[in-house]
């Protein structure tokens, strides 16, 4: 290349510098600052290379990123389609699913019904399969969730939100028959209770005497709610599953003198275990009802540790008489 570079005046203003290419003709750059030395070709020329490979280089990268950006869309979008394909499928199937189990059951109910457990048995392991199922964070999951909430709005049936997922399987495949659904309920969330294997189901129901003894074994109580919530809460005191704290639920307190007093968080169960808390509520109507629900389901429990929590203030009364006995003797 044939080149000229000719150098600015010594001024505080920008002055350009002309380049002439015999090839490519004249081409003028602007200096934003006076020089008071020959600007060589070479230096420019080197100095615009930087210039024009950084901005290459920024062009590349942004482009390179949209590039990802738009293929990582596009595989989200996929993954996206193919995991509601999958639930819409599986909640198709679970619908079958229950059918197919009716079905089951009819012949069951007209050919062996006071005859054989075996059978029976194995529906009640096919219900308590399918509640298992149901846990896992994945979209087959999620589709059988769907598919049971459309097999219940199918049929009309109509529960409560306190209603156990197990007792509305089995009202799926049972029918209407109250007696009869709450007994295999019953049985169902006692092995629940017990963390029965899906497989050793029917060896447990047999070994706990049947449906009907397991049903009858559940004593009934006539404590009133108040009451239950009064035992419960002494055992709620002395458990610490976990301490949720946040800035949000710290803003609630909003008088000190509410420290130590019993709430309600409402929250989400999450697949992962965890929890979402979505609310706190502090009527004490709410928060004994809490107490009282958590008694009926883990009555052993809280019963056993009343008992225990008795006899340890029983004692300590004991010792304190023996004491003030000794001194005014």
């Amino acid at each position: 290349m044939n080149a000229i570079a000719v150098a600015p005046s010594l001024s505080s203003t920008a002055t350009p510098v002309v380049f002439h290419d015999t090839v490519n003709g004249t081409y003028k750059f602007t200096i934003p600052h006076a020089v008071n030395t020959q600007t060589t070709y070479a230096k420019f020329a080197a100095e615009t290379a930087v210039i024009d490979a950084k901005k290459a280089a920024d062009e590349a990268y942004k482009a390179a990123t949209a590039k990802a950006k738009k293929e990582t869309k596009a595989a989200n979008d996929k993954s996206k389609a193919k995991d509601d394909e999958l639930k819409s499928a599986i909640a198709k199937a679970t619908c079958q699913f229950f059918d197919e189990l009716v079905v089951e059951r009819e012949f069951w109910q007209d050919n062996a019904f006071r005859t054989s457990n075996d059978q029976l048995y194995g529906l009640m392991q096919k219900c308590y399969q399918f509640y298992s199922d149901l846990g896992a964070g994945t979209a087959q999951a999620a589709g059988m969730r769907d598919g049971l909430n459309s097999y219940i709005a199918l049929k009309g049936y109509l529960f409560t939100k306190a209603t156990h997922t197990l007792t509305k399987i089995v009202k799926c495949v049972f029918g209407v028959d109250r007696r009869r659904v709450s007994a295999y309920s019953i049985a169902l969330r006692f092995a629940l209770d017990n963390k029965i294997a899906v497989h050793d189901l029917p060896a447990f129901i047999s070994d706990n005497g049947g449906v009907e003894q397991m049903r009858l074994a559940k004593s009934p109580t006539s404590m009133t709610p108040k009451q239950k919530a009064g035992i419960a809460q002494g055992a709620v005191m002395e458990s610490n599953l976990a301490v949720a704290d946040s800035k949000a639920l710290g803003a609630r307190l909003n008088d000190v003198g509410k420290v130590g007093t019993m709430v309600v968080l409402l929250g989400t169960w999450q697949a992962d275990g965890s929890v979402v808390v979505r609310a706190v509520v502090e009527s004490d109507g709410v928060v004994n009802a809490a107490l009282a629900s958590y008694y009926s389901a883990n009555k052993t429990a809280v019963v056993d540790k009343a008992a225990e929590t008795q006899a340890a203030n029983d004692a300590d009364a004991r010792k304190a008489a023996i004491a003030d006995a000794s001194m005014a003797a």
